[in-house]
């Protein structure tokens, strides 16, 4: 039998806490180790428990939502996987997620089956990428392309260093910062999308974390 998957619930309301943890215990081998209320209490409270394997966090939470708690884990370098549960499924919300780190989202309606195979993905493989993400995403994920990764130059991959850093830089601000043309930043974008088999910035943000090509 394989080892007792460890999972931390982060979400204001307990009725929806309560019930995600009586699901979740009955999918699988999983087990619900602590519960917290919104992020400034699992910011409190994380170091004094056993790190778990997976943390599950609503995004929109009173006094620190799942965004600025994914923020906070990133500057106090604590690098434990999270996935997010959300009503929020638009493209920018989701570049915003995976560059803070977020290895998965879900959206609340999702099924049971859904919810175990996150789980399990995100446990064993490290991430999980639901159908609106594969869309973005456009496959270029799914497989290494190591000869595409070599061929990215220097200023390629600091034009993608910007496109994934959570400051969230325009695209003006990313050619002031690089000293060129906003038409050569542009090109950059253009001969990565290329490259990587990928059509929205999304598509970029998620290759380069899934790749390891760049620190996000």
């Amino acid at each position: 039998m394989s080892p007792e998957i460890s999972i931390v619930l982060v979400d204001d309301h307990t009725i929806v806490r309560n019930g995600l943890k009586s699901l979740i215990e009955v999918m699988g081998n999983f087990k619900v180790v602590a519960q917290f209320d919104n992020g400034r209490e699992f910011a409190d409270g994380i170091g004094k428990i056993p790190p778990p394997d997976l943390i599950v966090m609503d995004l929109n939470m009173p006094v620190m939502n799942g965004l600025e708690t994914m923020r906070w884990m990133r500057r106090h370098k604590i690098g434990l996987k999270v996935m997010i549960l959300t009503l929020d499924t638009d493209e920018q919300t989701i570049i915003q997620l995976y560059r803070t780190g977020v290895r998965g989202y879900l959206a609340k309606n999702c099924t049971a089956e859904v919810l175990r195979e996150a789980i399990e993905d995100i446990v064993y493989t490290g991430y999980y990428h639901s159908e609106m993400v594969q869309k973005a995403l456009d496959s270029g994920v799914n497989y290494a392309k190591p000869k595409a990764i070599a061929a990215v130059t220097d200023r390629e991959l600091h034009f993608l260093t910007l496109v994934c850093n959570d400051e969230e830089y325009t695209y003006e601000q990313m050619a002031n910062i690089m000293n060129v043309h906003r038409r050569t930043i542009d090109g950059y974008r253009d001969a990565l999308f290329k490259k990587f088999d990928v059509r929205s910035k999304t598509g970029l943000v998620l290759f380069a974390i899934k790749h390891g090509i760049t620190k996000v």
